[in-house]
């Protein structure tokens, strides 16, 4: 496919740009605690801005921490002091010499949704506000917010000015105002949240004004030669709050005050519709929003949200429904997808998950990284991948994804690489992880890809063996045989009416399924037909899954799973042991579970015991001791796996280098598979 909307040149205001892609804004706890940026930030934007994107929106800058004390994210950015600027334009520099052009998204503040403390230390700083009403959602430092005075409201437009002439000066060569998300420009727009009687709230006019003279201090700054534009949310799904009719009304009063183009976002932290949707929601998941927006203004038009597939992102343009198309987490994933797509291979882009794995390590407090890219936020270290000083005969055994990055990174340093899988597929876990999320199944296309493209020996049903290691005579093994199936000691657990995960794995791989006559029957013909997308369409009926179902299991594998099946319009019970169900899980994925918690598709009973299984349903043991039968027509195990390297690896010489990863090693999911794959390979001697 052609991809020329996406590849023609196009303008924002007086900046002319290569492609119509940008690198959307993002934290990625790449700098210190002062809000100086880092080498490791700079080196993160140069290595995209090389990979072929036409402009970078670097994360947000503070602009007026002088009247808002606390910090948006714990670690955070600042534009508000000339003592930040040499590494800015440090940053600056690095893309322009890549090739890019490069924004900078900026804000006043963030309001009662601050994150993070306070910039100076001290007892009683609080957070501010239009009014004073709380943010959405759990935010420790901005319990009890303020009102602004009108005369500090007034101090913020001027020093985003004097921010926005930092900005200039670092050579930067656009800013996004940060209005949406729930942040404090949103906070004024959104009666939900502004509750002044004042200039600056009530009618829609006043609520607007916050951000109109925030445009005007900033383009004053900028002059002509500098782009301006603002991304905000067309809806915040609060009662009474902020919604479309509104924005179509903002976008004309943005354009007579000269902004040079439109982001479009929804919902605020915390709300409805999350800035970073997982996985579980549609492709494009903002395109609806902004329809109405194209409607009202030819300026130009932007969003993000899941528009990483090339041809989609190809078509929106195509139709006029964008002007440009902003990727986050794709970019992430893969630095050069467009460069890949200039050169006809959109075939090795390494597709992100959107598991928003990038997103849970800033919420943990540790810098970003990706799932699928082990080299992100860590490029310097780790991007270049060298050859081998003295090639090595390096077997792999096991195809799953930290088998596959294991060989793949070793046959690109130059070793003579034997992958080997005991089954005849490649991917291991992902066949049924992509069952939940087709992303994972497009990782294993593309990892089986790569790996069918280098010179890599394949040798399926090939399991680990003296005969295996006398053929093969290997230099260094590398064991990512992945790990077996927990199968709790429960009577019943053997019934026609129980499946597992390993079950359903059996099945893809064309092993019998001896669950009933009519399964024993089909499911030889299982590994021939069956893929992740028709076993999610066979979830939808009744059979062999029943309307209601018992989950065993409320950690990661029980939530995605009771998610997909409520979402198939089955009713969900998870049994969970532990008090708290989903604490491994992602807290943009959780807020999706917990939706399908209040609507009473899906119900937790946790601190609670699965005691016996009947065709009738699951025996429980509750939290306050009371046993009570469970019914469910069908019972689904979920309880995750154990290491299990197999039985030849303790028999391997002692002076043999062997590497045990991934699964293998420790139970932690693809992205320790991964990053075990890639720093295994990439630390050969």
């Amino acid at each position: 496919m052609a991809f020329e909307h996406l590849l023609r040149p196009g303008r924002i205001g007086p900046l002319q740009l290569k492609n119509r892609l940008m690198f959307a804004s993002h934290a990625t706890n790449l700098c210190d605690q002062s809000g100086c940026i880092s080498d490791a930030l700079i080196d993160y934007h140069a290595r995209r801005a090389k990979g072929g994107v036409g402009l970078i929106v670097s994360e947000l800058l503070l602009a007026a921490t002088e009247i808002d004390p606390l910090r948006i994210t714990p670690i955070s950015l600042r534009a508000d002091d000339t003592r930040f600027l040499p590494k800015l334009a440090t940053l600056t520099k690095a893309v322009h010499d890549n090739g890019a052009k490069i924004g900078v998204q900026m804000s006043p503040g963030a309001g009662a949704q601050a994150l993070g403390g306070p910039w100076l230390p001290g007892s009683g700083v609080r957070a501010v506000s239009p009014s004073g009403v709380l943010a959405i959602g759990v935010h420790p430092h901005a319990t009890n917010p303020r009102p602004l005075e009108v005369e500090e409201i007034k101090r913020i437009v001027d020093l985003c000015g004097i921010a926005a002439a930092n900005i200039k000066q670092a050579g930067f060569d656009l800013i996004e105002l940060h209005a949406h998300g729930g942040y404090l420009i949103h906070q004024f727009l959104s009666p939900y949240f502004n509750k002044r009687s004042d200039e600056y709230g009530g009618s829609l006019d006043n609520r607007c004004r916050f951000l109109l003279e925030i445009v005007a201090a900033v383009k004053s700054a900028l002059g002509s030669d500098v782009a301006l534009t603002v991304k905000w949310s067309a809806e915040d799904f609060l009662p009474g709050g902020w919604d479309t009719a509104q924005s179509q009304v903002l976008v004309k009063k943005l354009e007579a005050a000269g902004v040079d183009g439109l982001g479009v976002s929804s919902g605020v932290h915390g709300g409805k519709i999350p800035a970073t949707p997982p996985y579980f929601y549609p492709e494009g998941t903002f395109l609806p929003f902004a329809g109405p927006i194209r409607s009202v203004t030819k300026i130009p038009l932007y969003t993000s949200g899941r528009l990483d597939d090339p041809e989609l992102a190809e078509k929106v343009l195509r139709e006029g429904k964008l002007d440009f198309i902003q990727i986050c987490r794709g970019l992430i994933a893969d630095p050069d997808w467009a460069e890949k797509v200039a050169t006809g291979r959109s075939e090795d882009i390494r597709p992100c998950l959107a598991c928003n794995y990038c997103r849970n390590q800033l919420a943990i407090g540790k810098s970003i990284r990706c799932s699928v890219n082990t080299a992100a936020g860590q490029e310097r270290a780790l991007d270049t991948i060298t050859p081998a000083k003295q090639p090595r005969k390096v077997l792999v055994v096991g195809g799953g994804p930290a088998g596959m990055e294991a060989a793949r990174i070793a046959s690109l340093r130059g070793h003579k690489v034997s992958l080997c899988e005991k089954n005849k597929k490649l991917g291991g876990m992902t066949l049924v992880a992509g069952v939940h999320n087709e992303r994972i199944t497009r990782l294993n296309r593309w990892f089986v890809g790569q790996v069918g493209k280098l010179p890599i020996e394949l040798r399926l049903n090939a399991e680990l063996s003296p005969a295996l290691m006398k053929e093969e005579q290997p230099d260094v093994v590398i064991v990512a045989t992945g790990g077996r199936f927990i199968k709790p000691d429960i009577p019943g657990i053997g019934g026609d009416n129980v499946f597992s995960s390993s079950d359903l794995l059996e099945l893809m791989r064309g092993g019998v399924l001896d669950k009933g006559i009519l399964l024993r029957t089909l499911s030889p013909l299982a590994g021939t037909i069956a893929t992740p997308s028709l076993v999610r369409m066979v979830l939808g009926m009744n059979y062999p899954i029943a309307h209601n179902v018992a989950i065993i299991g409320g950690q990661f594998a029980g939530c995605a799973l009771a998610l997909l099946l409520a979402r198939k319009g089955k009713h969900v019970t998870v049994i969970e042991e532990s008090p708290k169900y989903g604490a491994d899980v992602e807290g943009n994925t959780l807020d999706g579970i917990n939706e399908e918690v209040a609507a009473g598709r899906v119900n937790f009973l946790t601190s609670s015991k699965a005691l016996e299984i009947t065709r009738q349903g699951v025996l429980v043991m509750t939290a306050s001791g009371e046993q009570r039968l469970l019914e469910a027509g069908s019972v689904l195990v979920a309880v995750g796996l154990a290491p299990d390297p197999g039985r030849w690896v303790e028999d391997l010489d002692d002076k043999m280098e062997v590497h045990v990863i991934g699964d293998a090693r420790s139970f932690e999911r693809i992205p320790n598979a991964v990053s075990e794959g890639y720093m295994t390979a990439f630390g050969l001697a």
